[in-house]
């Protein structure tokens, strides 16, 4: 019996490199890295060295999503514990579904001027706080893109362990893992219901002032007609 030797160039094959040797790059470098002059001058600090990031929000909303599934409550609080506190599977903040982490899950956060946000899930909502990250080009874009509005709704990544489907369809899960919850565009994520602010981060010791703008917005009349619109 032949054997066959793997991670081996093939003879007819005209090869760059074989295993051990290395290729000089011969066509243009697409650098892919962020850098200050990519972002505006007040969110460079945000960016780039604030070492916190917190976004808080409903994560999911028992309703029926854009896939036709709703995941009960009692499904994801059930599944809490383990999606913020497992040291051998935790939980992962993602960007658009591809499970490369950005943040962690926190189960709670109180600024400096002594507002207190926390992770809870009730009856109707299940709402997330996390803390994004700044060590990898993929955090540091996650953070741009919520401050500047491409990133506004979460999208939570379940194994339905358990589920029944009515008679319109749906999906009903009863029993579930939490494995992440991913930010993308309010627009795109499946639960409509699903958004969060970017509520703090360390600047100068308060609350970024653009951001505080913001959540007086979400809050006020205008921004509720708004959201309904």
């Amino acid at each position: 019996m032949s054997i066959r030797v793997l991670n081996q160039p093939a003879t007819d094959v005209d090869h760059k490199a074989a295993v051990g040797q290395s290729v000089e790059p011969d066509g243009p470098v697409h650098d892919r890295r962020i850098t200050r002059q990519d972002v505006p001058d007040e969110w460079e600090h945000a960016v780039f060295e604030a070492e916190n990031f917190i976004i808080e929000g409903p994560a999911s909303v028992e309703i029926v999503d854009r896939s036709g599934q709703q995941i009960q409550m009692e499904a994801v609080a059930d599944s809490l514990d383990r999606y913020l506190e497992s040291t051998r599977e935790p939980g992962i903040i993602s960007t658009r579904h591809d499970d490369v982490p950005v943040g962690v899950p926190v189960w709670e956060w109180t600024t400096d001027n002594g507002v207190h946000y926390e992770t809870t899930v009730d009856d109707e909502e299940f709402t997330l706080v996390a803390n994004l990250g700044n060590e990898t080009t993929k955090s540091k874009m996650a953070r741009l893109r919520c401050l500047n509005g491409d990133y506004g709704g979460y999208s939570v990544t379940v194994y339905s362990n358990q589920e029944h489907r009515r008679n319109d369809g749906t999906r009903v899960t009863v029993d579930c893992d939490l494995h992440a919850v991913t930010l993308g565009h309010e627009s795109q994520v499946m639960n409509p219901e699903a958004d969060f602010d970017v509520v703090d981060f360390k600047h100068g010791g308060v609350l970024e002032a653009s951001i505080r703008r913001r959540l007086r917005r979400r809050n006020s009349l205008a921004g509720r007609v708004e959201d309904q619109l």
